[in-house]
């Protein structure tokens, strides 16, 4: 079976119906969702989904149009879904209150 991906390749021109679509789309938190509207602004063109089947790419696709994002939906190497994360990209440390803080 294949799996599809959601390549954003530019964000649009408003930024609540991104996010309010993010929201949906990923199940995010307000501040998670404007953050990685952001890295989308900034990044664009990028993977937002991966390793989807072609129904939950094409209905996450029309959202994000109806938000005012160009997307394209592709076909997909990843076989397990998953979902863009900039934070992955940091670097962490512990601090002494006991939690990680980005370097």
């Amino acid at each position: 079976m294949s799996k599809f991906q959601v390549c954003v390749t530019s964000a649009g021109a408003k930024v609540v119906p991104l996010v309010k679509t993010l929201r949906l789309v990923a199940n995010l938190g307000l501040g998670d969702a404007k953050g990685l509207s952001d890295y989308i602004r900034d990044h664009a063109p990028c993977v937002l989904v991966g390793g989807v089947s072609r129904e939950v790419a094409d209905h996450a696709a029309g959202m994000l149009r109806e938000a005012g994002a160009d997307v394209v939906v592709e076909e997909s190497s990843l076989t397990a879904p998953m979902l863009l994360c900039p934070e992955a990209d940091q670097r962490y440390r512990w601090s002494w209150l006991g939690g990680p803080t980005p370097v």
